[in-house]
C-alpha cells in the first residue's frame, strides 16, 4: 500500500531537486525513484532544468555564438557567477543566471561580441548592451577571440596565407586571432605534415 505525501514530503523534495539525484533523494525520504517521479511530474516539477529559471552553459553559448569551453572557461577563470546542479539521474550542469551574467558581462565587456547576440535572446538584456551593440556595428569593432580551437578551414587558410608571405600580424587580423596564436599554430600544424 502506498504512503501518502505530508506537506514536508513535498516541501523536502522541491528542497532538494536539483541538488541531488533522484535516486539519493528517493533513498532519504525511503521512497521509491518512481514515486518520486510521479510526484514531480504531479507537482509540475518533472523538468528540473527548467524549474531553475536559470540557463546552462550549452544555451548561453548558443546565445553569445561562442564554444561551450568558452563559457567553462570563464566561469573557470573569470568568475562568471554559476550554480552546479543534478538533474534527474546523474547528469551535471552548470546553470547561469541572465541577471547575474549581464552583470558580469558589464564588468568584462572586452570578452563578449555584443554584436553577435540578438536583441533580447538573454532575457532582462540592460539597456548598455543595446548601446554597445550598435558601437561595435558602427565602428566594425570585433573582439579578439579567446579560446578557440582552430578548424581544419583556418589551418588551410593560414598555410596558404604564408605560401603568400603575408606576416603572422595580418593573419591574425583576418582570422580574428593574435599573431601568437597564429605563429604557434603555424609552427604545430608546418611540422605535423
Amino acid at each position: 500500500m502506498s504512503r501518502g505525501w505530508t506537506a514536508e514530503d513535498v516541501t523536502e523534495l522541491k528542497e532538494h531537486i536539483g541538488t541531488y539525484t533522484l535516486a539519493t533523494i528517493a533513498k532519504n525520504m525511503d521512497r521509491s525513484v518512481t514515486a518520486l517521479e510521479v510526484k514531480m511530474k504531479r507537482l509540475g516539477i518533472s523538468s528540473t532544468k527548467l524549474q531553475t529559471g536559470f540557463i546552462t552553459t550549452g544555451e548561453l553559448a548558443r546565445i553569445l555564438h561562442v564554444n561551450r569551453r568558452t563559457v567553462k572557461c570563464w566561469i573557470k577563470n573569470h568568475q562568471l557567477s554559476h550554480i552546479k546542479k543534478v538533474t534527474r539521474s546523474i547528469r551535471t550542469f552548470y546553470f547561469i543566471d541572465p541577471v547575474a551574467f549581464w552583470e558580469w558581462a558589464e564588468q568584462n565587456k572586452d570578452k563578449v561580441q555584443f554584436s553577435n547576440i540578438a536583441p533580447h535572446a538573454l532575457p532582462s538584456e540592460p539597456e548598455w548592451v543595446g548601446k554597445e551593440r550598435m558601437k561595435e556595428h558602427t565602428y566594425k569593432l570585433t573582439k579578439k577571440r579567446s579560446y578557440q580551437i582552430w578548424t581544419t578551414t583556418e589551418d588551410e587558410q593560414l598555410l596558404e596565407m604564408r605560401k603568400k608571405g603575408m606576416t603572422y600580424k595580418d593573419i591574425g587580423q583576418i582570422l580574428n586571432r593574435s599573431s601568437v596564436s597564429v605563429a604557434r599554430r603555424y609552427e604545430r600544424i608546418r611540422t605535423d605534415d
